[in-house]
């Protein structure tokens, strides 16, 4: 269950992220303006870095001991990849 809250924080902080750079590209008037199409590629790019920070971060730093733990080590990389791809379509709802 840990993995799980854990990809939704970071899909939740991978949003604000993307949030807080499309804030800061400044807005282009005129007929055809090139912000819309930044503020894009800088979604996509926050997207993908997502599953890859969370599942490292996940495998790293948050996974159980394997030598004294196997059994929850086995569950936890079993449910890792899982929430991993619902962090990442977490975010990709919010587009």
């Amino acid at each position: 269950m840990t993995a799980y809250f854990i990809s939704a924080i970071f899909a939740g902080a991978m949003i604000l992220l993307a949030a807080f750079i499309s804030n800061s590209i400044k807005f282009e008037g005129g007929s055809n303006p090139t912000d819309p199409g930044k503020r894009k590629m800088w979604f996509w790019i926050m997207a993908i870095i997502n599953p890859i920070v969370c599942y490292t971060i996940g495998w790293l730093v948050l996974a159980p001991n394997a030598e004294s733990k196997q059994m929850q080590f086995d569950e936890y990389m079993a449910v890792l990849p899982i929430a991993t791809v619902v962090g990442f379509f977490m975010q990709l709802q919010q587009y």
